[in-house]
């Protein structure tokens, strides 16, 4: 019984990571460019320094990231102004907390010294195709308990991390 869940669970993380890379969009096509203001290229899940589940399958908690993200950077989208397209890779991610073996399951503890990181490269390029701002980027909130609206991090999936990106993006990219 045991094999069988390891390869079920094997199977799904594959499939779930084939289906990632399959739709992640190509960040050097014009036309996805043009269809929507950001577009996000993952890398292996597993190569990120940790996005680990507490309770769920692997493959099924990287897909929940992957989508909770996308759908983020979907409707963050719309800040760009017009014409304008943000290219994002994803290098890195540490989601905030780190996973603890609690009595008979793991959890996900925050904890001020687990604070989350990304590392990422972008590109913002203008309606006319010029390349407005290049870079890296290693982001790190290291006081990401002790933001204000506390309460909104039970409404939203991957506060912290998406805390993070809203601060770049509005000193990086706005400010251009």
């Amino acid at each position: 019984m045991k094999n069988y869940r390891s390869m079920l669970i094997s199977a799904v993380s594959v499939l779930a990571l084939s289906w990632a890379g399959m739709s992640a969009a190509n960040p050097n096509d014009e036309s996805a460019q043009s269809k929507a203001g950001i577009v996000v290229e993952w890398s292996d899940f597993d190569d990120y320094r940790d996005v680990r589940p507490a309770t769920e399958a692997k493959g099924v908690f990287h897909k929940r990231v992957k989508k909770s993200f996308d759908k983020f950077f979907s409707e963050y989208s719309s800040e760009l102004p017009d014409g304008q397209s943000l290219s994002i890779k994803i290098n890195d991610l540490d989601l905030a907390g780190n996973i603890k073996l609690e009595a008979t399951r793991s959890i996900r503890v925050m904890k001020d010294i687990d604070f989350p990181r990304m590392e990422f490269s972008y590109k913002l390029v203008g309606a006319d195709g010029s390349v407005i701002k290049q870079g890296e980027a290693s982001l790190k909130d290291m006081n990401y308990l002790y933001h204000e609206k506390t309460w909104k991090r039970y409404k939203e999936g991957f506060y912290y991390e998406k805390h993070m990106f809203r601060e770049w993006f509005e000193d990086t990219i706005k400010k251009s």
